[in-house]
């Protein structure tokens, strides 16, 4: 279940990627506004206490990094890419799950679940939006 979820969650990353890729009017502020709004959303989703919240920030600040320099490095291998994306989401999953409580890990995995959803039907074609 959790190589499921982790993988689901790479692959939505990539499928936001190439979406973006493709749509010459959505630019990287557009997606960092996105993500932050979906990490606020599932912050909410997840009570999280002050301190619990501090951590969580620094996680996803620490993953966010890592993975950019990831791509850097990469280059064109999507491959060596995809690797290193599902080692670093492996790690936040981790750490993550060390600052939330059994019933927010609940909650967490229920969110991740969500997203894996809509991006299978955005992948699909259930997107809307284009006529």
């Amino acid at each position: 279940m959790k190589k499921t979820l982790c993988l689901s969650v790479v692959l939505g990353m990539f499928l936001v990627m190439g979406t973006m890729a493709q749509n010459p009017n959505m630019n990287q502020q557009d997606f960092q506004a996105r993500r932050q709004q979906q990490i606020d959303n599932l912050k909410k989703e997840l009570t999280l206490t002050k301190e619990q919240n501090t951590k969580f920030d620094a996680i996803y600040k620490d993953f966010n990094e890592k993975s950019a320099a990831a791509m850097q490095n990469a280059g064109e291998d999507r491959e060596a890419m995809r690797a290193k994306r599902q080692e670093l989401t492996k790690d936040r999953d981790a750490k993550i799950e060390k600052i939330l409580t059994p019933e927010q890990i609940k909650k967490w995995k229920a969110y991740q679940e969500k997203l894996a959803a809509e991006r299978a039907k955005m992948q699909r074609g259930g997107g809307g939006g284009r006529n």
